[in-house]
């Protein structure tokens, strides 16, 4: 009588092992970059605040950009912020961009503000960070911004 497993059984439980592998990555992969971007919708939610409504001179934006990124620097992102044109001068043109640290990352994205720091948005770099930034969105037609693909994060 012999004892042990065949060749084939094992090959069977290998590819079982395979599939199951190819399946939940992806998910793993999403839940690590959902755990980074809570770093920045945190920072968001105390700066929104601060700068809600606000006219920025570019020295006072300039200023609250070292801000950030030297007393409360964040691990996963770089934070700057942006004049970005609006429709009426009367509208403030503040906002915040925060830009992934690792340029070699495989879900590439980038967050930034939009209606004056009132909400938080993803933009996909490449088809992993728009895949990323729909699955946060919940979101089926991104808005057009400047020519990108902008999810709002809810």
């Amino acid at each position: 009588m012999k004892k042990g497993f065949s060749l084939l059984e094992l090959m069977v439980v290998l590819i079982i092992i395979t599939i199951l592998t190819m399946v939940a990555l992806p998910y793993y992969f999403n839940a690590i970059e959902s755990s980074r971007l809570t770093e920045a919708v945190v920072l968001w939610g105390r700066q929104k605040d601060i700068a809600n409504g606000a006219f920025f001179t570019p020295a006072q934006a300039g200023n609250l950009s070292s801000r950030i990124n030297n007393q409360n620097p964040l691990k996963y992102f770089t934070v700057q912020i942006i004049c970005q044109q609006k429709q009426s001068s009367d509208e403030p043109c503040w906002e915040a961009e925060f830009t992934q640290r690792n340029l070699n990352a495989r879900v590439r994205y980038k967050l930034t503000t939009t209606h004056n720091f009132k909400h938080l948005a993803c933009v996909g770099l490449n088809s992993a960070g728009e895949n990323f930034c729909l699955s946060q969105s919940q979101q089926d037609d991104p808005e057009n911004i400047e020519n990108e693909q902008v999810y709002e994060i809810r």
